[in-house]
């Protein structure tokens, strides 16, 4: 059994409401077609229709929170913090991918590189760094 932080439910609940919040308030201003991905040099590679660039990343913030506590009450970790830590950094990584494909649907300038001369995607580097960070808290909380 997980011992969960009753705190982090209402967390990562209200981070997802949160994220579904702002993609309705600014519903007005978002063109029909949102840019959802993006190449790795930062130009747009596909759109979908509001509806779905508004509303997909919450859903799949619930589905992912879902799984996760699947996992976790199937195979729940030696430390209780770590299935707390990972759903809430979970929910956050997603939740700011998130707001990033907004802002920048909105027409908000959103630097998608370091420039030159280090032309690396700040998205997957930023990605790449929770990884990271997340496997590194792994190894020192849950290894022997």
């Amino acid at each position: 059994m997980v011992v969960r932080r009753p705190t982090t439910g209402l967390l990562s609940a209200g981070v997802i409401a949160l994220t579904a919040a702002v993609g309705v308030a600014f519903w007005p201003q978002l063109p029909s077609e949102i840019v959802t991905r993006f190449s790795l040099s930062g130009t747009p590679a596909t759109t979908v229709s509001k509806p779905v660039g508004v509303f997909r990343f919450p859903v799949i913030m619930v589905v992912t929170l879902v799984v996760l506590r699947g996992v976790f009450r199937v195979s729940p970790p030696r430390t209780p913090r770590t299935a707390s830590v990972i759903e809430l950094s979970t929910v956050c990584v997603l939740s700011a991918l998130h707001l990033l494909i907004l802002v920048w649907n909105l027409g908000y300038p959103v630097p998608m590189d370091l420039g030159y001369p280090i032309p690396v995607n700040l998205v997957t580097l930023g990605v790449v760094l929770w990884v990271g960070a997340l496997g590194v808290y792994l190894y020192l909380h849950e290894t022997d």
